[in-house]
């Protein structure tokens, strides 16, 4: 043990301010697991234009479904707590081989009912596996590197979308329908077997199943919401609910909006959207590298009202098509500083015995319970105000109320020892 009563293993670890070998193959393994991850979320949010016609909803069905949806999310939290007493490992495998099938299987859909519970099931693997992924990568990093390793993920993720929608125009080009990029999720399964090869347990974990083997015997869900772990619990929830409600906006009715108040043709929707998405890959690490440098509270109140006014560019800006583009790859730009934001406390403010399951609340329980109403919300918005983009613009609000939340209570958290 060392002199602050971490296991040897971990102060180790803390101690490094370098990357080794095995860190840069962890990190590029787990990138491509989520990459993965990022390709399969983002196809329903490019067809649901096209499956909202053949089912016959409009915006406020949409929403409805896509909120419908989202309860797999909240499911997932059922599979994130598993990783404080089975591993952070065995869990990643299980939930990329499960959103793969999933994914795949949602092509055979026939109707409602089998598309949205396909998707609800996939939904559950693909946010599990982001959380998991945020954990294990957070442990094994350098804390001066944290912020960045984290926000690496997040820009994998957004990579992930920019291929799915680079590749709808020319399936759709070629005739084949939404059924076909849920086919392509089926490529996630052979990552599987990579993964087995490329990863082991995080030494933060392995050593505290060494340390203490009774952690696993005590392990209980709730017990999280006991002090001392309850106001940072709290706190976590409401700053990812609100900025996941925003960011969600983007992503769930963006192509609707080009589709339906902009006129555009598939291939002018994959364009616009993979253009717009494209932009969140350089920006996000951009955003992980100056919270490692600024520190958390800084880009944590700036980065949220970034997030609203990107809101509010994307989807207010008309005219040409050129300037509809423009318009949203600023909006993603400036709105994609958000996202390590949300996902960098949540692994430096609990302890490694509860860290999965913290994650799980916050991410996938009670704070993503909060981000899928969202789409309903904005579905029903866009209902009563007759315009999607008058309703996404209404979301914006979120932002502001989440960098109030961080200016008002959030600590600061850069370079924090894990323990």
């Amino acid at each position: 043990m060392s002199a602050t009563g971490e296991p040897a293993e971990v102060a180790a670890v803390g101690a490094a301010s370098g990357i080794t070998g095995y860190q840069r193959r962890l990190l590029a393994a787990v990138v491509a697991s989520t990459f993965f991850e990022g390709f399969d979320q983002a196809i329903l949010a490019l067809v649901a234009p096209y499956v909202a016609r053949d089912l016959g909803l409009g915006p406020e069905g949409l929403g409805a479904m896509l909120s419908l949806i989202g309860v797999g999310a909240v499911v997932s939290l059922l599979i994130t707590v598993q990783a404080d007493r089975y591993g952070r490992r065995r869990l990643l495998l299980i939930t990329v081989a499960g959103y793969g099938l999933c994914t795949g299987l949602t092509a055979l859909a026939q109707g409602p009912l089998s598309f949205v519970s396909w998707q609800l099931l996939a939904r559950m693997f693909l946010f599990a596996e982001l959380a998991l992924a945020i954990v294990l990568v957070a442990e094994e990093a350098p804390p001066a590197r944290r912020g960045f390793a984290v926000s690496l993920l997040m820009a994998a993720h957004v990579a992930g979308g920019v291929v799915a929608a680079f590749t709808l125009g020319p399936l759709t080009g070629a005739g084949y329908g939404w059924r076909a990029m849920y086919a392509l999720g089926l490529i996630a399964l052979p990552l599987v077997f990579l993964l087995r090869l490329g990863i082991r347990e995080t030494t933060h974990f392995a050593a505290l199943d060494r340390a203490l083997p009774a952690a696993r015997i005590a392990w209980a869900p709730l017990a999280i919401w006991r002090e001392p772990h309850r106001r940072p619990l709290v706190l976590c929830i409401l700053l990812f609910g609100l900025i996941g409600a925003l960011v969600s906006t983007f992503p769930s009715f963006y192509a609707y909006f080009l589709v339906n108040e902009r006129a555009f043709a598939p291939a002018q929707v994959s364009t616009t959207f993979g253009l717009a998405l494209l932009m969140g890959i350089p920006a996000i690490p951009l955003s992980g590298w100056l919270l490692d440098r600024w520190g958390r509270r800084v880009v944590g109140v700036i980065g949220p009202l970034l997030g609203a006014t990107g809101v509010l560019i994307a989807f207010n800006v008309g005219g040409s098509t050129t300037a509809i583009t423009l318009a949203g790859m600023i909006g993603v730009f400036i709105g994609t500083s958000i996202l390590p934001v949300q996902l960098v406390y949540i692994p430096e403010l609990f302890p490694t015995s509860i860290r999965a399951i913290a994650a799980g609340w916050i991410s996938n329980g009670a704070g993503r319970a909060l981000v899928i109403t969202a789409p309903a919300a904005t579905g029903a918005l866009a209902a009563g105000l007759g315009s999607v983009g008058l309703a996404a613009s209404a979301m914006a609000l979120c932002g502001v109320a989440a960098a109030v939340l961080v200016y008002a209570a959030m600590p600061e958290t850069r370079g924090r020892p894990l323990e």
